[in-house]
């Protein structure tokens, strides 16, 4: 009864062998195209089996790196300062593009809006309509735009509660 069972094993373990090859082959020709796909003609790094989790993310990982802080909205003000009228945001976004500084998020064109929503708030930009933008004439400046004290005597400071007449002044 153990030699029936041996050669089934065996059998087994030789069809095992047939997939592990003819997978094995498959793999090869995978490589191979892709190879010949990618822009520089070489395969793509393999993280090793016995390598950990991190070490494999970082191996696959060629993801570009975000903008350094501020080269959107530094872009926008000199394109916009560079205009005579009003450009809309496709072409702001067509010169972030030309200048390798367009936002590099799934969409663009959002990530654009909120920036120049931004620095419009800030008073550094107007939308004239229609999603056409130009620099404001006098940038203001935030620290300015507070109202500021009287400077002829001391500063006074007024409540909008009587002393005496709130809910708890019948106690």
């Amino acid at each position: 009864m153990a030699e029936p069972f041996a050669n089934q094993l065996r059998s087994e373990l030789d069809a095992i062998q047939v997939d592990l090859d003819r997978l094995a082959a498959r793999r090869r020709l995978i490589e191979e195209l892709l190879s010949l796909e990618s822009a520089s003609g070489r395969p793509s790094p393999q993280a090793p089996a016995s390598a950990g989790r991190a070490a494999r993310r970082r191996v696959v990982r060629s993801a570009p790196r975000r903008r350094p802080r501020g080269l959107v909205s530094g872009t926008v003000r000199e394109f916009l300062g560079q205009r005579t009228e009003a450009a809309h945001a496709t072409e702001i976004l067509a010169h972030l593009q030309q200048r390798d500084a367009a936002p590099q998020s799934a969409k663009p064109m959002a990530t654009l809006q909120s920036t120049l929503q931004r620095m419009k708030e800030q008073g550094e930009i107007e939308n004239t309509g229609r999603n056409h933008w130009r620099l404001s004439a006098a940038p203001t400046d935030r620290t300015d735009s507070a109202p500021r004290a009287p400077t002829a005597g001391p500063p006074v400071v007024t409540s909008t509660t009587t002393f005496g007449t709130g809910p708890l002044a019948g106690r």
